[in-house]
């Protein structure tokens, strides 16, 4: 009786057992993957050595970086990597100073959403394209998506009255290609910085392409700072993911290439694939792999000369359910009472700030500049470094072209004169157990940042580590020197406005100077 009674009860057991293996096997099979395997990569370019007088020349001096492309792409292959970003200007550098000096670099890149077209199986349906099957053939043969940097050389007819003399527009193009090599996608850069070499498109592209682990939106550096094409991907269109070549120089303190695309991921909870050219003698470095909840690899070297391949899994955002809410960022009566005149001004990429300098361990302080005023509350670990806390308002004119701009930043000021935040540096020795930043912001489209340093190496802090609402920024840095830590608010629509303040926006700072004062009052009234 016994033995039956064990005979059954094992029975059993294995009985269970091999219906719980086949659910889990079966809800593996329909189960979808929660990450998907991205790599970028900064590449040191090789510049051509003169000017190609033809386009077999302009080939066989884009190979030795298009030897590299493979090489790394071999790479990414053998890791399972999905999808693989190379910078902007990658094949041939930057230094062309008219249409012409490029000319012969360039290939006619068809309209994928016109033609379907295989460049590595189908080489000869158009002329000249050596580079596009050599890049559609990297693709296939790793069975990766592949987006690369390249021009664009589209024909027109004299009957267009803006059609260069030489008879073609240039465009500096994003080329997609899926796992098979196909052409999917082509993006014309909207927003030109410095480059006469390439003609602007006469209307912006909003271009994106479909994966098995998101929908990816793809634009091109300076596009970054303007409205279209970003923001309407990300709103309209519902993009969870950006592919984002770029020749990003470093600017601080606030639009490093790490600190500036890292903070993009956050503000508009999209994965960021960010891949930059490495010449950091030319202070172009700084590629990362950026989420919503922060950063899973950067790479940051000014003193070496080689690039790197960064290989991360990144959380899939399918339908982007954590889609942009435009939410502004705000500020609460009682930080009013923490206001206070500037100590003096400082000048950041030539627009004057309003700042203040922080003297004291533990502190809140409110500072403004016309309709935009900023709160700081701070716990550091011991007063040291010369750290201010800024307030900018305004049209930015130090640039190619003006954008209005609100920035609310704290920084460590590269000058021993405790007024003078003119001069930057890569260095800090403040540490920082809890900081808090708002501001009363005009605009939805604020992205936060924090840049720390070690030894004049800019990092990034770890993922999770700081928390961004319409309550404001808030983390702590004390592991590494804080660098710089602000909001940042693009105005879009103010993009025009010419330096002199217009009427209406000087009666509203003096409608919000007069209702501080009476705050300030108030307070002292409340404190007796």
């Amino acid at each position: 009786m016994v033995t039956k009674i064990i005979s059954v009860c094992l029975f059993i057991f294995i009985f269970s057992n091999i219906v719980h293996v086949s659910e889990m096997l079966l809800l593996g099979t329909n189960r979808k993957p929660a990450f998907y395997k991205a790599a970028v990569f900064e590449h040191a370019v090789i510049f051509p050595e003169k000017r190609a007088s033809s386009y077999d020349e302009a080939v066989s001096q884009m190979f030795p970086n298009l030897d590299e492309y493979k090489r790394q792409a071999d790479i990414a292959g053998t890791l399972g990597v999905d999808i693989i970003v190379f910078p902007e200007d990658g094949l041939y550098g930057y230094i062309f100073r008219s249409p012409s000096d490029i000319e012969n670099y360039l290939e006619y890149i068809p309209d994928p959403s016109q033609v379907d077209w295989t460049p590595c199986t189908e080489p000869s349906k158009y002329e000249r394209t050596k580079i596009q099957t050599f890049l559609s053939c990297l693709a296939k043969n790793n069975s990766i998506y592949l987006v690369a940097n390249y021009g664009d050389k589209q024909p027109c007819q004299k009957t267009d009255p803006s059609c260069p003399k030489n008879g073609h527009y240039q465009y500096n193009t994003n080329i997609v290609f899926d796992r098979n090599g196909k052409l999917i996608a082509r993006y014309h850069k909207q927003n030109l910085y410095f480059e006469k070499q390439f003609n602007t498109p006469t209307t912006p592209e909003f271009i994106y392409f479909d994966t098995e682990f998101g929908r990816f939106g793809t634009f091109t550096c300076f596009d970054i700072l303007f409205y279209d094409p970003a923001i309407p991907l990300i709103e309209t269109y519902n993009v969870t993911d950006i592919v984002f070549p770029t020749a990003w120089m470093d600017a601080l303190p606030f639009l490093s290439a790490i600190g500036y695309h890292s903070s993009f991921a956050v503000a508009y909870n999209v994965n960021f694939l960010s891949a930059n050219l490495h010449q950091p003698t030319r202070r172009f470095q700084g590629s990362g792999i950026h989420t919503p909840e922060g950063t899973l690899a950067f790479y940051y070297n000014r003193s070496s000369p080689d690039g790197r391949l960064l290989v991360k899994e990144v959380p899939i955002l399918m339908n982007n359910s954590r889609r942009f809410e435009k939410k502004k960022v705000t500020l609460d009566t009682s930080d009013m009472q923490f206001i206070q005149r500037h100590e003096f001004q400082g000048r950041v990429f030539k627009d004057k700030y309003n700042f203040v300098s922080l003297r004291s361990k533990v502190g809140n302080v409110t500072v403004c500049q016309a309709d935009l005023c900023c709160y700081l509350s701070y716990n550091r670990v011991e007063v040291t470094g010369n750290y201010a806390f800024g307030v900018f308002s305004g049209v930015h004119h130090g640039a190619h072209r003006p954008y209005y701009l609100q920035v609310c930043i704290l920084l460590e000021c590269g000058s021993d004169n405790v007024t003078d935040c003119y001069h930057f540096t890569f260095l800090a020795n403040g540490y920082f157990n809890n900081i808090t930043i708002k501001g009363n912001f005009s605009t939805p489209y604020v992205t936060p940042q924090v840049v720390t340093t070690n030894n004049g190496t800019l990092e990034l802090l770890p993922s999770h580590a700081l928390k961004f609402n319409e309550r404001g920024l808030t983390f702590k840095s004390n592991l590494t020197p804080l660098l710089e830590a602000s909001l940042v608010g693009r105005i879009y629509e103010r993009d025009s406005v010419s330096n002199q303040t217009p009427n209406f926006a000087k009666s509203i700072v003096a409608s919000i100077q007069a209702f501080y004062k009476a705050m300030i009052f108030l307070a002292m009234v409340l404190s007796r």
